[in-house]
């Protein structure tokens, strides 16, 4: 795809990626946009199991219109009629037919742009599709929600990843939509009637005889394999037939046939997800190598959600319908802007809690960045930091989220520095420190106003709390204690930067502070001020800028 053409389909899928309710609104939208850009005289849409859309000139306003009936072979009657198939997996799934106004060469204008969209109308309905069957399936209508670059390489994976029998391996960060991409590979190929077993690998029940019994002839869904034990790791490779021809005898019962596929009793296709580097970490010697050298063959990375902006509106407003919220009637540009400005550091988990806690709060009336403030208060500090030297941070702070502005800290401790990376989840410092303590200081960013013990942040951390204790002492010469204490008072300047008329006994709650007093000592000792001494010099430094 040229950049001209992807341009021209980034601004044609982008406005429709707002709306995710009804495919037909969905793919209406998406053709009007077409509509608008091609020379189009007329045509029509046919989708499997949605039905027909046709495009007419509407002779009082010149402009053109869809609407639900008609003929799909109405538009093949010009003999100008472009048709334009539309597939997935090789299949037909629809098709388009257009009536255009072609160039003196008799070539068809904007070609490219008429196939990719054809693509996408097929991804679309593949997704929804997977929706109905999930729903069907596990209760539940998951379904990507989205139309950024990103998600749309996913969909293209997606496409050729479901018919194989190969192993799958799914990196992403904490809260990402590995589980829905796992569930959509079982549902959208030929072992999607059979089993679908997931096993929690932080804490995983049965063995792997068991799994891979309960699985035969569907897909073994290994959710966090990184969390494993090594006994693990090892057993799982032992029952899963070998790709590689690392086992002599046909392990678990399994048999392979001449092209390495699975058969004899089923053996059911392995899909795996991780948050961390497996590769790193088997050459520092903590994953198994011939595990990951069986899982690493059709490999994808769900990015997360700081990297897709385009994606924000419509998961806001699809989890605001999932909770009970209409999104028309709560949906407002503030917390849409908001939302947008904020990195989620939890990903769509985190989103989810969000947006769930908002629809309840506010009881289905429109959500007002008074409402975030109140239910969400990090996001409103991170969107509009200010520090008494520079002023308010502009929108386009580099990294793309003003969040990552720190407030002028005092730098009066090493720690100091950890504080940043925890709020901003810096992965290139976070990676430098142990795979527990980098967990520790991503639940500390995004929980910080909650009333944390070290025993609950080393269950987080899958480490012992002395363990925990040495590592925040001797890696981040701080105490646990000390660090969220920085960060409650890093996050507390940045909300008396972005309100100056928000109370300070509302500024200690909602950075986690419960004793008022407790709250202006915490803050005079790491500031060397007052909480109103600091607002004061804050609306005098702006006076005089």
């Amino acid at each position: 795809m040229t950049p001209s053409v992807g341009g021209a389909l980034d601004e044609i899928l982008h406005p429709a990626s707002a709306d995710f309710r009804s495919l037909p609104e969905l793919i209406g939208g998406l053709m009007g946009r077409l509509a608008d850009r091609a020379p189009l005289r007329g045509g029509a849409l046919w989708l499997q199991d949605m039905g027909t859309l046709v495009l007419a000139q509407d002779r009082a306003g010149g402009r053109l219109r869809w609407t639900e009936d008609g003929d799909p072979n109405d538009a093949a009657a010009d003999p100008e009629a472009v048709v334009v198939p539309i597939t997935y997996a090789d299949a037909p799934v629809g098709e388009m037919r257009l009536v255009l106004d072609r160039a003196p060469d008799g070539a068809v204008p904007e070609a490219p742009i008429l196939q990719d969209v054809a693509r996408q109308c097929g991804y679309l309905a593949k997704r929804y599709e997977v929706r109905r069957w999930a729903e069907r399936r596990f209760g539940r209508p998951l379904m990507m929600v989205g139309m950024s670059p990103a998600l749309r390489e996913l969909d293209a994976f997606l496409e050729q990843a479901a018919h194989s029998a190969l192993p799958v391996l799914l990196t992403g960060e904490f809260g990402t939509e590995k589980a829905q991409l796992a569930a959509a590979i079982h549902g959208c190929g030929p072992r999607r009637d059979g089993p679908f077993v997931q096993v929690n690998g932080a804490d995983p029940a049965g063995t792997p005889a068991d799994w891979f019994a309960r699985a035969a002839g569907g897909t073994l869904f290994l959710s966090g394999v990184d969390e494993m034990t090594p006994a693990l790791q090892g057993q799982i490779v032992q029952h899963m037939p070998s790709q590689l021809g690392q086992w002599l005898d046909a392990s678990g019962g399994w048999t392979l046939s001449a092209n390495g596929a699975a058969s004899g009793m089923g053996a059911p296709r392995v899909i795996a997800s991780t948050t961390a580097d497996l590769r790193r970490l088997a050459e520092e010697g903590r994953f198994s190598r011939p595990l990951l050298a069986e899982l690493d063959f059709l490999c994808a990375t769900v990015p997360p959600l700081r990297d897709r902006p385009a994606d924000i509106e419509p998961l806001v407003l699809a989890a605001l319908e999932r909770h009970g919220g209409r999104a028309d009637e709560t949906r407002t540009d503030e917390l849409i802007a908001l939302c947008k400005a904020h990195s989620w550091p939890e990903n769509l988990f985190e989103l989810e809690r969000v947006i769930a806690r908002l629809a309840v709060m506010t009881g289905g009336r429109p959500i007002r960045q008074g409402d975030v403030r109140r239910h969400a208060p990090w996001m409103v500090g991170g969107a509009t930091t200010a520090t008494p030297e520079a002023g308010p941070h502009p929108a386009g702070h580099p990294g793309g989220h003003p969040e990552c502005a720190p407030a002028d800290p005092p730098a009066s401790s090493p720690a100091d520095r950890w504080v940043g990376c925890a709020l901003t989840r810096d992965q290139d410092a976070l990676a430098r420190l142990h795979g527990g303590l980098r967990k520790a200081l991503l639940f500390l960013g995004e929980r910080f106003a909650d009333p944390i013990t070290l025993d609950e942040l080393s269950r987080q951390a899958h480490v012992s709390p002395s363990h925990l204790s040495y590592l925040f002492r001797t890696e981040l010469q701080t105490s646990f204690k000390g660090l969220l204490g920085r960060i409650r008072i890093h996050k507390a300047r940045e909300l008396l930067a972005a309100d100056r008329r928000l109370p300070i006994t509302e500024v200690a709650m909602c950075v986690g502070y419960g004793d008022l007093s407790h709250f202006e000592k915490s803050f005079r000792r790491l500031v060397g001020e007052s909480p109103r001494e600091y607002r004061r010099n804050l609306t005098g430094a702006a006076a005089r800028g």
